[in-house]
C-alpha cells in the first residue's frame, strides 16, 4: 500500500541536504555583509553589520565646521540609514532562502480561525482560548 504524500516527502528529503548547504552559504554571506549609510550632507558615512552593529564611521573634515547638534544629527541619520540598509539585506537573503526551501514556494495555511467564524459582538467560540493567538 502506498501513501499519497510519500513521493512528495521523499523528494523533500532528497532536496533537504542541498538546501542546508545553500542555507549555510547564505548565513556566511549574511555574517560577512555590511551596509552603508550617508548623511544628507554627505559629510558623515557609517557602515553597519548585518545585525545592525555600527562597524565604522567616516567623517569628512568639513563636518568639523558644523555645530555639535547638527553633527549629531548627521551621525544619527547616517547610522539609521546604514542599519535600515543592513536590515533590508537580511530580509533579502532570508527571502531567498525561504523561497528556495523545500516546500517554500507555497504560502502556509493559517492556523488562525477565520474572522467570519467568530460570533457577532466579539464573543468566544467554544474551545477558543484567549491566548490562542
Amino acid at each position: 500500500m502506498t501513501f499519497p504524500g510519500l513521493d512528495r516527502i521523499e523528494a523533500l528529503a532528497r532536496n533537504l541536504d542541498s538546501w542546508q548547504r545553500e542555507l549555510a552559504g547564505k548565513m556566511t554571506e549574511l555574517e560577512d555583509s555590511t551596509a552603508e549609510g550617508v548623511s544628507d550632507s554627505g559629510l558623515v558615512r557609517v557602515t553597519a553589520a548585518a545585525d545592525g552593529t555600527i562597524v565604522s564611521t567616516e567623517v569628512n573634515a568639513r563636518a568639523m565646521r558644523l555645530d555639535s547638534y547638527t553633527l549629531a544629527e548627521e551621525f544619527t541619520a547616517a547610522a539609521k540609514r546604514a542599519q535600515e540598509a543592513a536590515a533590508a539585506r537580511v530580509r533579502e537573503l532570508v527571502g531567498e532562502v525561504i523561497a528556495d526551501a523545500p516546500g517554500g514556494g507555497r504560502p502556509a495555511e493559517s492556523s488562525r480561525p477565520a474572522e467570519s467564524s467568530r460570533p457577532a459582538g466579539g464573543g468566544q467560540v467554544p474551545d477558543d482560548r484567549p491566548d490562542w493567538y
